[in-house]
C-alpha cells in the first residue's frame, strides 16, 4: 500500500502531518560532508595540475593542504549554523502553509537541541565505518614510508584516504538517519 493510499484510507492528508525536524546531529553530518567534499575537491584541483606539470619534489602541497583542512573545519561550522537557521525558517513557513492549506492550526514540533541515544548510536556506527578506511590509509602511508617514498605521496595518501573515509562515514550516517541501521 502506498503512502497516498494510506492517507486516503485514514482520511488524513500528508499536509496535516508535518515531518519531524532534522536533528542537530544529522545537520552536522550534512554540513561536514558538504564542506569537506568541497574543500577536498578544491585541494585536488590545485595540487593535481601542479603534480602533472612538473617533478613531484617541486610540487608545493603543504600550504594548500593546510588551507583545505582549515576550510573544511570552518566550512563545517558555518554550514551547520546556516542549515540550522534555514531549517528554523523553513519549518515556520511550512507550518504556516500547512495551516492555511488545511484550514486548521498545525503545531510544529520544537527542535531538540540535545544529542539523543539515536544520534550517539548513529555517530558510533558511522565512526566505525570511517575507522576501517582510515586504518587502510594509515597502513598505506606506513608502506610508502617503508619504501622511502617522497613525502608528497605519504602526505597525500593520508589526506585523500582521510577525506574518503570521512565522506564515506558521512554517507553511512546519513543513510542511517534516513533509513535506519
Amino acid at each position: 500500500m502506498t503512502d497516498q493510499e494510506r492517507s486516503a484510507d485514514s482520511g488524513t492528508s500528508e499536509l496535516s502531518e508535518p515531518r519531524a525536524p532534522m536533528s542537530y546531529g544529522e545537520r552536522y553530518v550534512w554540513a561536514q560532508g558538504l564542506a569537506l567534499g568541497l574543500s577536498g575537491a578544491a585541494y585536488l584541483a590545485v595540487v593535481i595540475p601542479r603534480a602533472i606539470a612538473g617533478p613531484i619534489a617541486d610540487v608545493s602541497w603543504v600550504t594548500p593542504m593546510l588551507w583545505a583542512i582549515g576550510a573544511g573545519i570552518v566550512g563545517t561550522i558555518a554550514l551547520t549554523i546556516l542549515i540550522a537557521i534555514g531549517s528554523e525558517v523553513s519549518g515556520a513557513v511550512g507550518v504556516a502553509l500547512r495551516s492555511s492549506l488545511t484550514g486548521r492550526t498545525v503545531e510544529r514540533e520544537a527542535p531538540v537541541h540535545e544529542e539523543d541515544v539515536r544520534d550517539r548510536d548513529i555517530g558510533a556506527y558511522g565512526d566505525r565505518h570511517t575507522m576501517y578506511i582510515m586504518s587502510c590509509g594509515a597502513l598505506g602511508a606506513l608502506v610508502l614510508a617503508m619504501l622511502d617514498a617522497d613525502t608528497f605521496w605519504i602526505g597525500n595518501a593520508l589526506f585523500v584516504l582521510g577525506l574518503i573515509a570521512t565522506l564515506w562515514g558521512c554517507g553511512v550516517k546519513i543513510r542511517a538517519y534516513r533509513r535506519g541501521f
